[in-house]
């Protein structure tokens, strides 16, 4: 009987809790093992970016079906908890488990890695001065910061910032670093939170420095034709070179090209804020040695070319953002339980 299957889904993000709610919710066994304290993955650091009304970001499902998780019939969550290896054992798979009180091994039916990705280091990127200028910031230090203390500050005075810029693509689409690829998710949530500064604070003005545009998400042509219709809202297509520190004046200097005039400009602003993108996670090659898993050419992992039981969810196999990562969760789910079904 499919009810008697026992799966494991290794990940606690948006994508795991997902795909564990689906299957225990289906009848299966399901062991949801997340290496940190709590269940929630990254997006249990991102704020809500309702303004006038719901803009439609998914933190609040998020949080929803993380509480949800923690009592659902069928599904257990071990916290803490480290997967270090995965093999094949018969028509199943042995998973070995590590934690504080020491190892133990578990057996399924099928595995589901949802072990997501990890944020790009924005200090690679020395000539923004992350990590040496309090105020250059990245896009999951704001969201924190919002999630909090529901406003934004300087960090460096606690002062309310007037003039704010968002760089997009830090670690993405960038050549000099190896990632050819899009993020997916960056433009869709500096465009959000942009708008929720200038909801906070009428005065601020908000700078978007960008390659191109790219949609992501529902309501996006509404939130970007509001920010577009917004005189405090600039968009700039242009990526800055470098940001300093400038020594006669509280605040950072950044120097970009304007693509009119063809002449390196240099700009004031109060915080700089980084978009920062997707890379693999750098835990996952661990994991893949008895698998038969493979990179892709950007680095994430291939989807199994075989069926045998094991799948992928969520960012593990690519770039996605929340809304994105739940339906690729749910679209897993039914192709473990076919699986099983089929294994009848």
């Amino acid at each position: 009987m499919v009810s008697d299957a026992h799966v494991i889904v290794v990940g606690g993000g948006i994508a795991g809790i997902t795909c564990a709610g689906e299957l225990a919710q289906a009848g299966l066994r399901v062991t949801l093992i997340e290496k940190e304290s709590k269940i929630g993955g990254w997006a249990a650091d991102y704020c809500c970016k309702a303004t006038e009304r719901c803009q439609r970001c998914f933190v609040c499902v998020s949080d929803k079906k993380r509480e949800r998780a923690q009592s659902m019939d069928g599904l257990s969550v071990m916290t803490d908890r480290r997967v270090s290896k995965v093999e094949k054992n018969g028509t199943g798979y042995q998973v070995q488990v590590e934690g504080a009180g020491g190892k133990e091994k578990l057996y399924a039916n099928a595995v589901v890695f949802a072990t997501g990705f990890s944020p790009f280091d924005a200090s690679k990127k020395g000539e923004y001065g992350y990590g040496r200028y309090p105020d250059v910031v990245t896009a999951l230090d704001l969201e924190r910061m919002l999630r909090e203390e529901g406003k934004i500050r300087r960090p460096s005075n606690g002062q309310i910032p007037k003039k704010i810029a968002f760089i997009q693509c830090v670690g993405s689409r960038d050549e000099s670093i190896g990632h050819l690829y899009c993020s997916k998710a960056c433009c869709a949530y500096a465009l959000r939170m942009g708008r929720v500064i200038r909801n906070q604070n009428p005065s601020s003005e908000i700078f978007f420095f960008y390659m191109d545009i790219q949609p992501a998400g529902r309501l996006f042509d509404e939130t970007l034709m509001a920010c577009q219709q917004d005189p405090q809202f600039h968009f700039i297509r242009a990526i800055p070179s470098k940001i300093y520190q400038y020594h006669r004046k509280d605040g950072l200097m950044m120097r970009v090209l304007n693509t009119e005039s063809g002449e390196l400009e240099e700009q004031f602003f109060d915080m700089i804020v980084l978009s920062i993108g997707m890379e693999p996670n750098r835990e996952n090659e661990s994991l893949w040695e008895n698998l038969e898993l493979q990179k892709g050419k950007e680095g994430f992992v291939d989807s199994p070319s075989r069926d045998d039981g094991i799948f992928l969810a969520g960012t593990v196999s690519g770039p996605k953002d929340i809304d994105r990562s739940i339906t690729d969760a749910k679209r897993v789910a039914l192709l473990a339980l076919e699986y099983l079904e089929g294994r009848r």
